[in-house]
């Protein structure tokens, strides 16, 4: 299912991360001049004469007023300024209120820094230099920072409606492939019950006995598994074993089928009903007569299941639409994005199917 909840909380993890490596990148990048006038002097800019300890002091603190500055910026145009802006407001007016804004706060950061500093580290290059120092940090500081939420800004709604977009499609996959699916049972239940009417007119009580007993037993896996999007080969083959007894009481000897499919592919999945919907496929559009079954086989090659048939074409089949194969299909590529395999050879009818190996717990 579409978890909306949390992928809002990705995406606040996506933007804190954003907001924090951008400025930290920006105060390293913007420091590494400040940074060299404590390893040199010149007659400008003398060295101040400092211990490695007051150094190491003096360094940390230009890079956490930067990284804290920038920060503050940032978070500022990104998520708290909308508190400050009025509804409804022109572009404009909306553009000269945040500008004034960040003025503001900028100088408000440049007074606090030059108090803090006042008071822990001095100023090692005297207090007019460290002024224009830190003027000219907001000076192009807060304009990194506005651009920075500005691309954020732009990042996340491109992101947000490639996941709206996500979410759409997977609800209107999923409307079509329960609808897909939705569609065998009707023609299923119609052919059964019609066969149960002709076994209980028939047959022995025994044998009507039995078939319910079958029928019961196809219908249960329909209930169970027809909510699955798909099901594991060992299961879909013992439905087809009941299914398949299901169809000797209404065609007799007037159809074989082969299924060889080793044990170690019982794991792979597959949509349910596939095998029945297949095998009712070959009968359904095929002349069945005693002497001349059709023949079905089922097997594995190159990692697909084959199922195939022999051709005895109906003269008077007006049914072959492939409705069935295109809803098969279709729910091989809303399930897998893979598509099936249909062929005619040597008058025999070849469908193949793509294997999904079942995933690992």
């Amino acid at each position: 299912m579409f978890n909306r909840g949390m992928i809002v909380f990705n995406l606040r993890k996506y933007e804190i991360s954003f907001l924090v490596f951008t400025s930290f990148l920006l105060t390293l990048m913007n420091n590494l001049p400040y940074y060299s006038f404590h390893f040199s002097s010149s007659t400008t800019f003398p060295k101040p004469d400092l211990s490695a300890l007051e150094l190491a002091y003096h360094i940390t603190w230009y890079t956490l007023q930067s990284l804290m500055s920038i920060l503050f910026l940032a978070f500022f145009n990104y998520y708290w300024k909308k508190f400050l802006l009025p509804k409804n407001l022109a572009n404009w007016l909306k553009f000269v209120l945040v500008t004034l804004y960040n003025v503001v706060l900028s100088y408000a950061l440049l007074k606090a820094s030059m108090y803090i500093a006042a008071n822990t580290i001095g100023y090692p290059f005297g207090e007019q230099m460290a002024y224009k120092y830190y003027l000219w940090k907001y000076v192009y500081y807060t304009p990194f920072a506005v651009l920075m939420a500005f691309i954020l800004h732009l990042i996340i709604k491109k992101r947000t409606v490639e996941l709206n977009n996500a979410r759409l499609i997977e609800e209107n996959l999923s409307v079509q492939l329960n609808t897909l699916k939705d569609q065998v049972k009707p023609h299923f239940l119609f052919n059964t019950l019609n066969t149960l009417s002709a076994v209980i007119r028939n047959e022995s009580r025994e044998e009507g006995l039995k078939y319910v007993d079958d029928l019961a037993n196809v219908y249960r896996y329909i209930l169970e598994r027809s909510n699955h999007n798909l099901v594991d080969m060992s299961v879909e083959l013992g439905f087809a074993e009941s299914y398949l007894r299901l169809l000797k009481k209404r065609f007799h000897r007037k159809f074989e089928i082969e299924i060889d499919i080793p044990n170690k592919y019982h794991q792979f999945q597959i949509p349910p009903l596939t095998l029945q919907m297949l095998i009712e496929n070959a009968i359904k559009h095929n002349e069945l007569t005693d002497a001349s079954p059709v023949m079905i086989r089922i097997y594995i090659h190159n990692f697909q299941i084959v199922i195939e048939n022999t051709i005895h074409e109906k003269t008077s089949d007006s049914s072959g639409l492939g409705i069935g194969l295109q809803n098969l299909n279709m729910r091989y590529k809303i399930l897998m994005d893979k598509e099936i395999q249909i062929s005619k050879a040597n008058n025999t009818f070849i469908v193949k199917l793509p294997l999904l190996e079942k995933p690992k717990k």
